[in-house]
């Protein structure tokens, strides 16, 4: 598995994200559980990053289609790259 960086820009409806929010963090926290998702949050303005661990972006582009961010069309844009991490650590190895 590879570890991956997840950049959202959330660009729909304020209230729309504000209702779907709960949701989102919800939906979230079961992928932290089951060792999806590493660690999540907001960015300064309008965007959030979250750290991933998948065998693909694909996998990742599957994963987040069902983020009701997503499908509510607040998340207007996203960027999914792999990342290599050479200082430091991003939490247990779940492949183990």
């Amino acid at each position: 598995m590879s570890v991956y960086a997840l950049n959202y820009v959330y660009g729909g409806p304020q209230d729309i994200l504000t209702e779907h929010r709960p949701a989102h963090r919800a939906f979230l926290r079961e992928l932290h559980e089951r060792g999806v998702v590493i660690v999540s949050g907001p960015l300064e303005g309008d965007a959030a990053l979250i750290v991933l661990r998948a065998d693909s972006a694909e996998e990742i582009e599957r994963i987040i289609a069902e983020d009701p961010l997503v499908v509510h069309g607040v998340v207007t844009e996203h960027t999914i790259r792999e990342w290599t991490v050479t200082i430091g650590s991003v939490g247990s190895d779940t492949s183990a």
